[in-house]
């Protein structure tokens, strides 16, 4: 097994958001002994202040609560991916299924993490989306599966920003790893940039991936896709949610981020009639009613929580809204998405909904007068619980293509001159009815 040591500023680890990754220095070769000390690479700039122990108060607790629940052995099925339709990779020893071990030993130091936009050379901060205060608390952790692909040994920091979640994130070197996992490429200008293994830790068990970026280089251009190579525990739910299936199953019974599921659902329902008024000024009330109909799935994105990344939950759910005049009345497949704790969570409940102009009763409006021309209708539901209270707004639209869209293109007179292509706009849509609730 092979140590690797260093610190890894993982919070943003995709090409996109690497604005906020820093670097490391040091040896990270695991072949002498000694620690990585991390630079200030990227867009922001990581800040650590040594606690005097590990009882010392943070906003994000302490390092002893977090060690309450991470500090202890792992175990998780491990689902090794195939490369998706234009991607060249292939990784291996394992493939399928098997058994990965995930081993969380205490350190000996813990901080406070602040992070602030890295100025540019001119004084000029770059506006750069940073990661918010957390908890750092230094760990060693061991990673293994029984195929071998894995057998890593590295010293890091566990971060925490939510109750109960911490997370790690530590670069992989294929030429510096203990385990036997190889990745190929049947393409010969495709390569894995920006390897990383990515783990969430839980009370509940873990998750996590390893994933990489698809770099292909042709012609003097560049094109990059994210790559995923293996996820744990590839819950069903996850997989129902998300395309690479990352994350942790999560009941609706069950507490996730300080709330059970069930009334997180409640959060965002109006199980007492809402005052509504439509749009030619009727008012009459609303009750909408959220039901989940299947587990949540509970993740860790890596983006900025200003961009919607952070801890968060995703549960499947089926929406019924209903007004006292009758002018709706329907069912919708949707979602509610939690992010944040405390003072900072945020629940939304969403429904979005295509049909048919000739089938309006299927958007739950009773009643409405479609637009000649019209090429279709849409329905959007929303329901929001935000610092106590609850906001949201129900819409029908007719949608409008444009002729781009819906005529075809006529070739030019001119033999091998092309296509004539003419302006294309966006669609045009007009609201038909709609009402909202305020907070």
């Amino acid at each position: 097994m092979r140590l690797h040591h260093f610190t890894h500023f993982g919070f943003v680890a995709l090409v996109l958001t690497a604005a906020c990754e820093g670097g490391q220095t040091g040896d990270l070769s695991g072949e002498h002994p000694g620690t990585g000390t991390e630079t200030d690479g990227g867009g922001c700039e990581e800040h650590k202040q040594q606690l005097a122990d590990f009882d010392t108060m943070t906003d994000s607790g302490t390092a002893e609560q977090v060690l309450a629940y991470a500090e202890k052995s792992f175990e998780a099925p491990i689902s090794w991916k195939e490369a998706p339709a234009g991607q060249a990779w292939t990784a291996g020893p394992e493939s399928g299924t098997g058994a990965l071990h995930i081993d969380v030993a205490r350190g000996e130091k813990a901080y406070a993490l602040t992070y602030t936009a890295k100025a540019s050379d001119s004084g000029i901060e770059i506006g750069s989306l940073c990661p918010p205060p957390q908890l750092g608390v230094e760990v060693h952790v061991n990673v293994t599966t029984d195929g071998g692909a894995l057998a890593e040994s590295y010293d890091t920091l566990l971060r925490t920003s939510a109750p109960g979640v911490a997370t790690m994130s530590v670069p992989l070197d294929l030429t510096k790893l203990g385990g036997s996992l190889t990745v190929s490429s049947s393409m010969a200008s495709a390569k894995l940039v920006q390897m990383s293994l990515d783990a969430t830790f839980m009370a509940e068990g873990t998750s996590g991936r390893i994933s990489g970026i698809q770099q292909i280089d042709s012609g003097g251009a560049s094109s990059a896709s994210q790559a995923v190579l293996a996820v744990w525990p590839d819950s069903a739910a996850c997989q129902q949610l998300f395309q690479d299936g990352a994350g942790l199953g999560v009941p609706v019974e069950q507490t996730a981020l300080g709330v059970s599921g069930t009334d997180t659902l409640a959060s965002v329902a109006l199980a007492e009639p809402r005052s509504i008024t439509w749009m030619d000024g009727a008012r009459s009330t609303l009750t909408v009613e959220i039901e989940a109909t299947g587990d949540g799935c509970f993740r860790v994105s890596s983006l900025p929580v200003e961009a919607g990344g952070g801890a968060g939950v995703t549960y499947p759910v089926m929406i019924k809204a209903h007004s006292a005049d009758g002018r709706l009345d329907g069912s919708y497949a949707g979602q509610v998405v939690v992010s944040g704790s405390g003072s900072a969570r945020t629940v939304t409940a969403a429904a979005y909904l295509d049909v048919s102009v000739d089938d309006v009763a299927a958007s739950g409006f009773a009643d409405v007068s479609v637009p000649s021309g019209s090429d279709g209708l849409r329905l959007r539901l929303e329901s929001i619980f935000r610092q106590g209270s609850v906001s949201g707004t129900v819409q029908l639209f007719s949608v409008e293509n444009p002729p781009c869209l819906t005529e075809p293109v006529t070739p030019m007179a001119t033999p091998g001159g092309g296509m004539s292509v003419p302006g294309c706009s966006g669609q045009a849509q007009t609201r038909l009815e709609g009402a909202s609730w305020p907070q």
